[in-house]
């Protein structure tokens, strides 16, 4: 029995660790801290533009084609500004919306032209100055895929401004202006959705039922709402909900619908049931997605995540772990202690068989005994 509870003690500072720097989070203003910028970006159309006054890049181009997008950068202001342009492929964000500020360059697998691999930024465009009350056009260099496809490129022109930088507390706030640049051969594609998997999760000090979901299509889906909720496997009982209005994906993309947990969660398997439906126009009627996926919570996610919840300051898990760490000491020193007591009764027992066997032996050595002798 006490080594069961000595194993248990031990299984559970194993579990405290990984939570013991959890607590400790930064949060952010969104406008706290971040200057006023005079920079207006303002398309300039081009020759393969598809209708106008769209305020961004909508090119329809044959394979291997090339032409340069121009953009005018304005700078209001009576200062110097430096920027800095990037090309970026559109993502779809955790809020189911489409985000053209995101300049990772890992892509979805499904995506096989990103849009930065077609434009060439020029180098000096990293660190570019606009004169002080100074409007100027720039260009970047655009060629097409040399092999048709169906459907189409998206993803924009991020001009962020280098000055526009403050910190406050460790904490960077930076905005840009994007301005989206979407490329076709002309040829339409649909949209399409796949659950690719679904799990329960620890993230930003909040447990979550995460399902991801992609988009493997070359092409955008808009005017979407979520609907997910979670059961027992089973059992048609909702535990948990979550509903997103206003859904858009981008084309060859994934992103993580997030299932608030909030509170404890007990080991077990589970049933995700979530449907996405769609308004777009390019469907003759609403269409509508349903995905149903099994997931397991395993004990030592449930004791996990529970304890994470209660919000307790990492200084409070040291004190439990030292704590803990004196009670194993604690225990083993008892079992060592019995052990020892346990041989010294042996040792005390040994010796007392000895000596009350000492007497018969003298008995037996003069078995004859005392002679009497007459007078």
């Amino acid at each position: 029995m006490r080594r069961h509870r000595v194993g248990w003690l031990l299984a559970l500072l194993l579990l405290l660790a990984p939570l013991s720097d959890q607590g400790r989070t930064a949060h952010a203003d969104g406008t706290k801290g971040v200057q006023s910028v005079p920079l207006s970006v303002i398309p300039v159309t081009n020759t393969y533009q598809i209708g106008r006054n769209k305020g961004y890049f909508d090119l329809k181009m044959a394979p291997g084609q090339s032409t340069e997008l121009q953009v005018k950068l304005a700078n209001s202001g009576r200062d110097p500004l430096v920027v800095r342009v990037d090309a970026t492929a559109a993502s779809t964000n955790d809020s189911a919306q489409v985000d053209y500020t995101n300049t990772k360059t890992t892509y979805d697998a499904t995506m096989k032209y990103p849009l930065p691999t077609l434009i060439k930024i020029p180098k000096s465009y990293q660190r570019l100055t606009i004169p002080a009350r100074t409007t100027a056009t720039y260009h970047l260099p655009l060629t097409m895929p040399s092999k048709a496809f169906d459907g189409v490129i998206l993803g924009g022109l991020r001009v962020r401004p280098v000055t526009a930088t403050t910190k406050q507390s460790g904490i960077s706030n930076q905005y840009a202006y994007v301005m989206a640049v979407q490329l076709s051969n002309g040829t339409a594609a649909r949209p399409d959705l796949t659950l690719k998997s679904v799990e329960v999760a620890r993230v930003a000090n909040q447990t979550t039922v995460n399902a991801t979901l992609q988009n493997p299509e070359a092409a955008l889906l808009l005017k979407g709402k979520i609907e997910a909720r979670v059961t027992k496997q089973g059992q048609n009982r909702t535990l948990k909900s979550l509903v997103m209005n206003e859904a858009s994906t981008a084309p060859n993309s994934r992103f993580t619908v997030k299932v608030p947990w909030g509170g404890a969660i007990a080991p077990g398997a589970y049933t995700l049931h979530l449907t996405y439906r769609s308004t777009d126009k390019q469907f003759f009627s609403p269409r509508t997605w349903t995905f149903t996926k099994n997931f397991q919570v395993t004990t030592l996610q449930a004791m996990q995540y529970t304890l994470a919840e209660l919000h307790i300051p990492w200084w409070a898990y040291a004190l439990l772990v030292l704590i803990l760490l004196l009670l194993v000491i604690v225990i083993i020193l008892l079992l060592k202690r019995r052990k020892g007591g346990k041989q010294r009764d042996k040792d005390s027992l040994d010796e007392s068989h000895f000596d009350r066997a000492d007497p018969g032996l003298g008995h037996a050595a003069g078995e004859r005994g005392p002679r009497r002798i007459d007078g």
